[in-house]
């Protein structure tokens, strides 16, 4: 069994929602910090999100990865004027685009449009928690989207074609970790040189780590502490899996 995927029109919804609300939440300042993420504030947010959006949609049109990229006329735009065009410029890129059409993506399994419309989405809920958090106005991230979140980065992120070339990793672990949320369960075989994840084994597991499907996504990217998830078995090995995705995903 593989969980499913949301709907292409979920996605987009949850796209045109959430940057909305991350350019509502950086109209009121760009200056304040963001706690999770040392060194970022409400502007570098904006900022990371409309070049992100923009490079999306350079690749889809073109079917390649943009290089050089950033063009040199991004520099000393406007952040929020610059994140409406971008989120404009995205839409109608997906518009133009269907979600099966074959292009460019970091995925061994997905080359199609709709990958995209997916990680735009979890890219979008996960920086408009950025930008709030800033401000002290945080608001839920829908379980779908967030239950959808924690299957993307362990299966897209943690388990993606990087571990064979990165055999000296910092964090290696010979080990199973069980991730849990919901009715949801994910067993990740996690070795020196892959990681493979299962969605439909109840094989017990070294370790556990279990929670509410925002407090665990957004543990999953390192956007809240441990405090916020709850770990039983060999608990040790919790931080150094933490530690595998930060390295795929940082």
């Amino acid at each position: 069994m593989t969980y499913p995927r949301l709907s292409s029109k979920r996605y987009l919804s949850s796209i045109d929602s959430d940057t909305d609300r991350l350019l509502a939440v950086a109209g009121q300042g760009l200056k304040e910090q963001v706690p999770c993420c040392p060194g970022w504030d409400v502007a570098e947010v904006v900022w990371h999100v409309a070049v992100v959006y923009e490079h999306k949609v350079r690749v889809i049109t073109d079917n390649a990865w943009p290089d050089p990229w950033p063009p040199a006329d991004f520099d000393g735009r406007d952040e929020i004027e610059f994140l409406r065009q971008a989120k404009a410029d995205l839409m109608t890129a997906f518009a133009d685009h269907p979600a099966d059409e074959q292009t460019t993506t970091f995925s061994a399994d997905d080359t199609s449009v709709g990958f995209w419309i997916r990680r735009m989405a979890l890219e979008a809920a996960i920086h408009r928690y950025d930008a709030e958090a800033a401000h002290g106005e945080v608001t839920a991230i829908p379980e779908d989207i967030a239950l959808d979140g924690i299957d993307e980065i362990l299966h897209v992120m943690l388990a993606g074609p990087w571990w064979e070339s990165r055999v000296e990793t910092e964090h290696p672990l010979d080990a199973t970790i069980a991730v849990e949320s919901g009715e949801r369960r994910w067993l990740c075989d996690v070795r020196r040189s892959a990681v493979i994840v299962d969605d439909d084994s109840e094989v017990s597991a070294d370790a556990t780590v279990a929670g509410d499907p925002q407090e665990l996504f957004l543990w999953l990217w390192g956007r809240v502490d441990d405090a916020a998830v709850g770990f039983t078995g060999d608990e040790p090995l919790v931080p150094e899996f933490r530690q595998r995705l930060v390295e795929c995903t940082g």
